[in-house]
């Protein structure tokens, strides 16, 4: 399927930057460079798709893969705020 993305100042992004912000991190704006879900959900299903996940894209979806505690902790924290933005929950 082909690469989807949303441009920096759309809503659903700046939605989930906010969130994630809130959250106490500092999100940068960048693509994946591996295929996820995000493919069927953005691209067939037309639904507007952010992606966001713990740790180092190098570290994902490998034979190998690892996640740091701490990563996994402030992705928690980072979902949470994603939420929170969306719903307008301060």
């Amino acid at each position: 399927m082909p690469a989807r993305a949303l441009p920096e100042n759309d809503r659903w992004v700046q939605t989930a930057l906010r969130g994630l912000r809130a959250a106490g991190l500092t999100p940068r704006f960048t693509a994946y460079g591996f295929c996820t879900n995000a493919a069927y959900s953005a691209g067939t299903a037309s639904v507007p798709t952010v992606g966001f996940g713990p740790g180092s894209e190098a570290d994902a979806h490998t034979v190998d893969e690892k996640l740091e505690i701490g990563a996994l902790l402030a992705a928690w924290r980072g979902y949470q705020g994603i939420i929170h933005s969306a719903l307008g929950i301060a």
